[in-house]
């Protein structure tokens, strides 16, 4: 199994098979499962059958991975990323034996976690829940870059968030004008400059986004308030001028742009968002939960497009 990520001394892998020894053993220890609130496995079926069982890596793309010690691959613990899709947010975690407790082994598997977090999956925020009576465990959290938040109770138990953001990238409105110059270097190259206004693009009810990556704006994002002729819903917005410069392109990037503008478009209490998007584009938008509507169509001087529709009102 390929490693996900490597730190100095560790790898992290997913879980395999042959974890559910050492995993029925660790989770059977009762120091190790003082604070989190969960049960030990009855068996080692039962620890098989969960690793068997264990889909948060093909379904959000992260996950718990497996720690292991780079020397003789030793399986120590585990830490990682857990998407929580009814609220909306990404925790860390870590759990090891105890017999590797203070040996800096979480500190270093969770800032590796973060790095990849921020680096690979292109998320904006994570958070860690600590039980108030886990010193340790927040000493972790702290070394690793996280800031307490507050305290709040956590599965039945008192316990303190700590957050850390995402630095490298910032989403945030701009205007019209800072929109054209990568509107015409990614979709009107070659074309004159006037192209890359669009109507619509100064009422009171249109927003525009830009990403920018340590501190460069590389991508933005118009969204006007326009409805199509062939939907009933209330309150749409067409997506307009997406683009991401070509070296940043195909790194996730995309999707912490339009994440950050369906936030606003619940703020405003929108209902549909929809875009004629280029045949190559199309894809994108697929998987970020975009359906087809119609046959596709062609825009004079550009070529194929689809209609696409992302019903707001239904995400969480």
């Amino acid at each position: 199994m390929g490693r996900i990520i490597e730190t100095e001394r560790l790898y992290l892998r997913r879980f395999m098979l042959k974890d559910a020894s050492a995993l029925f053993k660790m989770n059977n220890n009762p120091n190790v499962l003082l604070y989190t609130g969960d049960l030990p496995f009855k068996n080692i079926k039962s620890t098989e059958d969960f690793i068997q069982n264990y889909n948060h890596y093909d379904i959000y793309n992260m996950g718990r991975w497996a720690v292991c010690g780079k020397k003789q691959g030793e399986f120590l613990g585990w830490c990682g990323l857990k998407y929580h899709p009814e609220k909306d947010y990404v925790d860390v975690g870590f759990r090891f034996f105890e017999k590797h407790w203070n040996k800096g082994f979480a500190t270093e598997a969770t800032k590796g976690v973060l790095s990849y977090a921020f680096n690979v999956l292109r998320i904006q925020d994570v958070y860690a829940y600590v039980d108030n009576r886990n010193p340790a465990s927040m000493k972790v959290v702290e070394k690793s870059g996280l800031s307490f938040l507050k305290k709040v109770i956590h599965e039945g138990n008192p316990s303190c968030i700590y957050h850390i953001k995402n630095e490298l990238i910032n989403v945030k409105e701009i205007s019209t004008e800072e929109t054209i110059a990568i509107r015409h270097q990614v979709l009107r190259q070659g074309k004159p400059i006037e192209s890359c206004s669009f109507e619509g693009d100064n009422l009171v009810t249109t927003f525009h986004l830009g990403l920018y990556y340590y501190g460069e704006l590389i991508g933005v994002a118009t969204f006007i308030k326009n409805a199509h002729h062939d939907f009933n819903e209330n309150s749409q917005f067409q997506l307009r001028g997406m683009a991401i410069l070509q070296q940043f392109q195909g790194k996730r990037l995309g999707n912490v742009l339009l994440e950050k503008g369906l936030q606003q478009l619940k703020q405003l209490h929108a209902n549909l968002l929809w875009c004629n998007a280029r045949e190559n584009a199309a894809n994108f938008y697929s998987k970020f939960g975009f359906s087809t509507y119609g046959k596709p169509f062609d825009i004079p001087n550009i070529g194929k497009h689809y209609t696409m529709i992302k019903n707001i009102a239904n995400t969480k």
